[in-house]
């Protein structure tokens, strides 16, 4: 009875936080997907190890959509000096 109680509360709260997760670094996310996608390639085709490449491409690439996240959020654009107008 216990452990249904927290199956039913704990999937929905884990299914909540990785969406807000993904909407709030969807950069990162994208980042990582595509550098991980990457560095595989990369690992496959100068026949080193693929695993060890596509770890390693993740991390540059999720850190690159984190920047990228970080510059595109706090960036000035002159939108709220034309809203003053």
């Amino acid at each position: 009875m216990k452990t249904d109680l927290k199956k039913s509360i704990a999937i929905p709260a884990l299914g909540l936080s990785l969406l807000g997760l993904t909407a709030a670094g969807c950069g990162t996310i994208t980042g990582a997907a595509i550098g991980g996608a990457t560095g595989a390639g990369i690992g496959a085709a100068t026949h080193h190890r693929v695993e060890r490449s596509a770890i390693i491409g993740a991390g540059v690439g999720g850190a690159a959509g984190a920047l990228y996240d970080i510059y595109s959020y706090t960036r000035r654009d002159g939108r709220e000096e034309d809203r003053r107008d």
